[in-house]
């Protein structure tokens, strides 16, 4: 029996399953591994909170690229008000990936699936495609391995190193090991995009003091519209940017320069950051090293808020909290953190001043996003990879690199014959795709290719 190994259970690695399932002739075997355990969640959709919404609207979250509305009407069996422009909870996401799981299972003939919950300790190349080592020494054999991990820990800053030796600072707000501060006593985020915002809004539910929410810029999160536009999409936006010189500089002058003559006839600047979005892996793929370094070290936090919009009612909540100064944000740095009292006490320089202020808290959290450098990444199978050379971590620190296939390059930058990668980690390659409306395409393409791979070794065989 063909078998092929899918490593993580999130969106990327459900999907695959679900899309190599519904093409894969008969005799096929799928395991599907996730070391949580919660199949079809993922860090995203694993939340149970209703406050957590989608930062996508309904109508363009479908996970399969040839059923436009499957999410729609899932919703809508739920609750038959929601519309295509509705935001829902995460959770709700969740099971609908989950209910397509169970429901290509059920329909497919003569394929297999099955779910482990454990954790792949190593995988070595063999004679067949690769063995898989799971934590408790099974040894599996697989003729097609498939990556699909997703997000790692924040990496911690050295400023905190006096918080984590007082006992007062939490490295991944969704670890595990989290632990809820105290509703009667200061928080620090540190950070201010989606992650702080979501940290921000769930402590805000039940604290009385302040939470601050630090950042170098303090720039704040933006929203979607509260309605689709009624408007015709941009034409020629992301043909502009690619007839010129691939600087980081020449990308924003053009940016901004259609935004201000779309504004004159009322476009919103909204429209041309979607209008990029086919186009944003060309933009990338052109830019040399140098001209990508510059963009992520001073055009990337503006690049972030303005692309990776909340839903309006979480906008909205967090305004209502800023402007009631429960939550209070600060642009400038850390400068020491000192234990106080059961706390600690954290000296800051704000953005554009020599002066120091300081704020007392009983927890320091770190909100600044996923960490994408694998070789910060302490985990047995990354380490193992990184290692053996099998994988090829990119010099900026956005993920690995793959081929057009989604092949994963070895350290001397050969595409390997039998593991895949499809998940955030692709940001290195195609910068964008990260999200949703990116990922179910390349998932499908992958699947198909998988499948080809499969009836090729069957007639070989």
């Amino acid at each position: 029996m063909k078998t092929l190994v899918i490593i993580g259970a999130g969106f990327s690695g459900t999907v695959t399953a679900i899309q190599f399932l519904k093409h894969c002739p008969p005799g096929g075997r799928v395991i599907l591994i996730n070391r949580s355990g919660g199949m079809a969640r993922g860090l995203a959709y694993g939340t149970n909170s209703a406050q957590h919404l989608l930062n996508v609207p309904v109508g363009n979250m479908t996970a399969l690229v040839d059923e436009p509305e499957s999410f729609l009407k899932f919703c809508q069996r739920k609750d038959p008000s929601i519309l295509s422009s509705s935001f829902v909870p995460r959770k709700l996401y969740g099971d609908y990936l989950s209910s397509m799981l169970d429901s290509v299972v059920e329909s497919a003939e003569d394929v297999s699936l099955q779910r482990l919950a454990t954790e792949v300790c190593s995988l070595r190349p063999d004679q067949q495609g690769a063995v898989v080592e799971l934590a408790n020494g099974e040894l599996l054999r697989a003729d097609q391995v498939v990556l699909a991990f997703g997000h790692f820990a924040p990496l911690n800053p050295q400023c905190v190193a006096p918080a984590i030796a007082a006992g007062c600072y939490q490295q991944d707000p969704w670890g595990r090991d989290r632990v809820l501060p105290d509703a009667n006593k200061p928080v620090l985020l540190i950070g201010a995009g989606l992650t702080a915002l979501d940290v921000a809004l769930s402590i805000d539910q039940c604290n009385s003091t302040p939470i601050y929410m630090l950042s170098r810029r303090g720039l704040q999160p933006l929203a979607h519209r509260s309605h689709g536009s009624d408007l015709t999409p941009i034409i020629g936006a992301s043909e502009r940017l690619l007839e010129v010189e691939p600087t980081a500089g020449n990308y924003l002058r053009e940016i901004r320069s259609l935004v201000k003559a779309g504004a004159a006839i009322g476009r919103d600047w909204r429209d041309f950051i979607a209008a990029l979005r086919p186009a944003t892996a060309a933009l990338w793929a052109r830019l040399p090293e140098v001209e990508r370094r510059r963009f992520l070290r001073h055009l990337q936090p503006y690049w972030d808020v303005h692309r990776h919009r909340v839903a309006p009612e979480t906008y909205n909540r967090f305004q209502e909290a800023l402007t009631s100064g429960r939550i209070i944000s600060i642009a400038g740095r850390i400068k020491v953190i000192s234990p106080e009292g059961e706390g600690v006490r954290v000296s800051i320089q704000r953005r554009g001043s020599d002066q120091i202020e300081h704020v007392d808290v009983s927890q320091v959290i770190n909100c600044t996003g996923p960490n994408s450098n694998l070789r910060y990444v302490n985990d047995r199978l990354i380490t193992q990879l990184r290692g053996e050379g099998l994988i090829q971590p990119d010099t900026l620190g956005l993920g690995l690199h793959v081929d057009e296939r989604l092949a994963v390059k070895n350290a001397a930058g050969d595409a390997s014959s039998w593991l895949f990668y499809i998940g955030p980690m692709l940001k290195a390659d195609f910068w964008e795709a990260t999200a949703v409306p990116e990922l179910r395409e390349l998932a499908k393409t992958l699947a198909c290719r998988l499948v080809e791979g499969f009836c090729l070794k069957s007639s070989a065989d």
